[in-house]
């Protein structure tokens, strides 16, 4: 941008010209102000008021091309000029400049042709500069006009020149960030409206393997087949997942819910749902884990979702039979403040070739650059890490000492200054195993169906309703403790039918859980602001649903 602005507002002609210091640093201050501009307003405010400055006329005007017109936008004058006006091209003066590619210089309007007295006359101009604004392609021109006969002197020419290339520049960039903010935008509408077509089918598929599991167990020729379904279509998801929360973290539509918690804990817990992935790859495990809680403030879904994405890192370059170190820790901070937790995750894997690690934690940067993809990704997870660890106010880093030689990712995160000793756990006393009343409210037959024979396999009682309107008469007809709604539902979609419920007192103790494959941070929050208990995207892992529906078993049921 500063390159392409000073050979712009700075052609070599122009530096032999004598332009007082104070002209010089105007304009100085234009290009600055000009090179990070973002709309077309700001560049008419920055430039109707530096013209002015550097004539010192008594008015000046911004006028844009609109077709076959001339439009006023803008002006600064000691009277009132022609604002929001739209003049014929070949009938003012601005027109003029813009047909023929050349600045209009006139000591006296009523002495040129050019000029369209009739709408001068009420007007204090006498003598006027008109420039077009790029000279090429005329897009528009600035007008600077004097109430006395005044004869332009080269210096104000020539500052008016600098100022409308200038402004070509700046209006070229404007349009150019307008037109890739709007390719952006249709790009993260298809991504989520992608995300959710391939749900919506992934869904049933994933309904039909966990219940196969259930019926078939995991031994066996069948068995194994089942497990490795299931294992593909849960690396399907978090790949549908990654491309949504990239786009949500670019456009800044991530929040974070946080709260005190034991990062010893969370990081025990995540090698726990990773115990299965960690037997399958046949690989070792060493922790080193701290024999006291470190707290700290974090958003625990995403901390499981920094550490896991390391951790299938991790699993993902590594050969079989080698090692894996996980490591958490504490570092005090000086004088009692800045205090961190660093938590590593080192590998024996194939290692980072120097040359991708300054751009590793890049979107679709990928450390396996083989023609074969066996390890597949689309090399957005450390993406998503560096941008999660940075919200929350710590950072990451890679390292590795060369191919085959493993490597390390360490992630620093603040925590609470008060470390205190680890006081018993509570005792967690699990759910009894109740039948339920159920109702599914899903337009996707294969979707309901196969979700209805999971949860009746528990001993729940499962009814369905295929679109909102049934869904909400259902619901008042049954009365079920637990109600999961998709939300693109036809007729009545699921925000309107949470919000029917919600006025209905009969449902303040039931759970409404939204079930759906729009699974973006906005979707969620419209999910809770509608009145969804909770908002899961499909296919939907049932130890997560189950996890749910016990977190409000006893509100449920009590009355």
């Amino acid at each position: 941008m500063t390159n392409i602005l000073q050979t712009s507002i700075f052609p070599e002609e122009t530096l032999h010209q004598s332009y007082n210091i104070s002209s010089y640093n105007r304009l100085l201050s234009v290009v600055k102000d000009l090179a990070s501009v973002r709309t077309i307003e700001e560049i008419i405010e920055i430039v109707r008021l530096a013209a002015r400055d550097l004539t010192n006329a008594d008015g000046v005007t911004f006028v844009l091309r609109d077709g076959e017109c001339c439009h006023y936008v803008d002006e600064n004058a000691i009277g009132p000029l022609w604002k929001g006006m739209r003049f014929p091209l070949r009938s003012c003066i601005s027109g003029w400049a813009m047909l023929n590619k050349q600045a209009a210089v006139i000591e006296d309007i009523y002495q040129d042709t050019r000029i369209p007295l009739e709408a001068y006359k009420v007007t204090f101009v006498k003598s006027l500069v008109m420039v077009p604004i790029r000279i090429a392609d005329p897009l528009g021109a600035i007008g600077a006009y004097w109430s006395t006969l005044h004869q332009a002197t080269p210096e104000e020419i020539g500052l008016l020149e600098i100022l409308t290339d200038t402004t070509a520049v700046a209006i070229a960039n404007v349009q150019l960030f307008q037109k890739l903010t709007n390719q952006n935008a249709l790009k993260d509408k298809f991504i989520a409206m992608l995300a959710h077509e391939l749900r919506n089918p992934v869904a049933p598929i994933s309904n039909g393997v966990q219940l196969l599991k259930l019926k078939v167990g995991e031994t066996g020729a069948v068995g194994q087949t089942v497990l490795m379904m299931q294992h593909q279509i849960k690396h399907l998801s978090k790949l549908i997942d990654e491309l949504l929360d990239v786009s949500s973290i670019t456009y800044g539509k991530i929040s974070l819910n946080v709260e005190k918690v034991n990062l010893v804990e969370l990081v025990r817990q995540s090698l726990n749902d990773h115990a299965q992935a960690i037997k399958r790859s046949n690989l070792n495990v060493v922790q080193n884990l701290p024999n006291t809680p470190l707290w700290a403030y974090v958003d625990p879904t995403r901390f499981f979702q920094i550490f896991g994405n390391l951790l299938d890192n991790a699993l993902k370059f590594s050969k079989p039979d080698g090692t894996i170190w996980v490591d958490l820790s504490f570092i005090p901070g000086e004088n009692g403040s800045g205090s961190v937790a660093v938590l590593s995750v080192r590998d024996s894997g194939i290692g980072i070739e120097p040359t991708i690690l300054p751009e590793l934690f890049e979107p679709f940067t990928q450390a396996d650059r083989s023609l074969d993809r066996s390890r597949g990704g689309l090399g957005l997870g450390l993406s998503v890490v560096k941008s999660l660890v940075e919200l929350h106010g710590g950072n990451v880093e890679a390292s590795s000492r060369g191919i085959n030689l493993g490597a390390e990712f360490k992630v620093t995160l603040p925590v609470c200054e008060e470390i205190t000793a680890w006081d018993n756990d509570p005792e967690i006393m699990e759910a009894a195993k109740k039948s339920l009343k159920i109702l599914v409210i899903e337009d996707n037959d294969d979707s309901a169906i196969t979700l209805q024979a999971v949860l009746e396999h528990f001993g729940h009682e499962v009814s369905i309703a295929n679109n909102g309107i049934l869904g909400v008469e259902l619901a008042r007809k049954l009365e079920p403790h637990v109600i999961i709604c998709d939300i693109g539902l036809p007729e009545m979609d699921g925000f309107a039918v949470a919000q029917e419920l919600s006025k209905d007192s009969k449902f303040n103790r039931s759970i409404l859980i939204a079930l759906t494959g729009y699974g973006s941070q906005e979707d969620r929050q419209l999910a809770l602001q509608a009145g969804f208990k909770c908002h899961l995207t499909k296919p939907v892992d049932f130890e997560i649903l189950t996890a749910e529906i016990d977190r409000y078993f006893d509100g449920v049921l009590s009355s």
